[in-house]
């Protein structure tokens, strides 16, 4: 290949990068990107605030939210310069529309967004074929399953890919795969689709280290929120305020004759939600289980406190109720959870069930750590016996 050959497309594609379009085309694709960042937590949040599985309703939320990008993105450039779809112009705002489809790839782990990557460089390849654009070729076929296979690997794997070295290898086939095909369509060397390959990892770079202080800043948040006494995924207050409060507790009623009871309960199991069906479903477990014991004890008015204290227990503080009144109410609680099936995939319900222990305060009790210990003892025991079970003040009983 003559060097001028070579020098030409590097020389245009520097004139044309360094522009006031790329500033243009950078700031509308940092916006789309920060409106879905907080899209992606605002559907979190949203839906994490019901009691039923709406897996079905996030997923779609996400295909909506992607197609809208998408298309904003179109109808904006479209708007900023008429006759794009050819042009070198028209090639950076394709590279724009492949970094949103990189970034959500890799950020919001869905499977519409998955099917979404998948299904979109077949739409436009077969919707060209439809047009006389193109003819099938067989290298544009393996391009499109070198595509469809990175998307694969990075949808199965993207939480150690994005922290590693093999994330910037992605990018590469990422690009050059889409890159491959567009060629086919599109009139271009293979130089050109070499520079706009590292035009869009150079793009893809700049938009992953912002990405990382992002992920900074929600994790500061969520310190900040865990700081503040309330568990950033379920919503209840955590360990750091049970401690408080079963501290306070403790210097109040063990100096009068006022009763006060504890709960504890964990999840039956629950570690077969996570080796199943992922950490996510595993994660909808405890916001569901969570909200409904909130919201019941807030129905009931118990005036009770519900804390995550570990990964899958939980505690409840009943002030002024004996164990044997407080042992009821949480068991109405139990009744209500067994009776409503929870969606773990489509078409796949699961019955979940807990284990319970509950006791009173006792005068012998020297410390908040005796009385939790003690509850602690009373819900393993009812863990030992084959679990679905509940122990108050050492009597266990196995529930249906």
């Amino acid at each position: 290949m003559p060097f001028s050959m070579v020098v030409s497309p590097i020389g245009q594609w520097f004139a044309r990068f360094f522009s006031f379009n790329t500033l243009i085309i950078a700031a509308i694709t940092i916006g789309v990107l920060c409106i879905l960042t907080l899209v992606s937590y605002g559907i979190d949040r949203f839906f994490g605030r019901y009691e039923t599985n709406t897996a079905i309703y996030e997923e779609i939320s996400w295909f909506v939210s992607l197609a809208i990008a998408m298309l904003f993105m179109q109808a904006t450039f479209m708007a900023l310069h008429a006759d794009i779809d050819n042009s070198q112009l028209g090639w950076q705002y394709s590279n724009a529309q492949f970094i949103i489809l990189f970034y959500c790839l890799y950020i919001v782990h869905r499977k519409t967004v998955l099917l979404f990557n998948m299904g979109l460089p077949i739409y436009i390849y077969g919707l060209a074929i439809i047009r006389h654009q193109t003819q099938f070729n067989i290298l544009n076929l393996l391009a499109m399953l070198l595509l469809i296979a990175i998307i694969w690997v990075v949808y199965r794997n993207s939480e150690w890919l994005i922290d590693s070295a093999w994330y910037y290898a992605t990018q590469f086939l990422f690009g050059v795969a889409w890159w491959s095909i567009l060629k086919g369509i599109r009139t271009m060397t293979v130089s050109q689709v070499l520079l706009l390959t590292f035009e869009f990892m150079l793009m893809m770079t700049i938009v992953h280290f912002g990405n990382i202080e992002i992920r900074a800043m929600i994790k500061r948040y969520m310190k900040l929120e865990k700081d503040n006494g309330y568990d950033f995924l379920t919503g209840v207050r955590n360990r750091r305020t049970f401690n408080e409060v079963s501290n306070e507790v403790f210097e109040v009623y063990s100096n009068n004759d006022l009763p006060v009871a504890m709960a504890m309960f964990n999840i039956d199991h629950f570690k077969l939600f996570n080796d199943q069906y992922g950490h996510q479903v595993g994660d909808s477990v405890l916001k569901y289980v969570a909200q409904l014991f909130s919201d019941e004890l807030f129905e009931r008015k118990t005036n009770a406190q519900l804390f995550r204290v570990g990964g899958e227990e939980f505690t409840i503080i009943f002030r002024n109720r004996t164990s044997a009144e407080a042992a009821p109410i949480v068991k109405a609680i139990r009744d209500i959870l067994v009776e409503k099936d929870f969606e773990v995939k489509d078409g796949l319900d699961v019955r979940i069930t807990v284990s319970i222990g509950v006791t009173d305060l006792k005068k012998s009790d020297q410390s908040a750590k005796d009385f939790y210990k003690r509850v602690d003892k009373y819900l393993y025991q009812a863990k030992n016996n084959s679990r679905n079970s509940m122990s108050v003040e050492g009597d266990v009983s196995s529930l249906s």
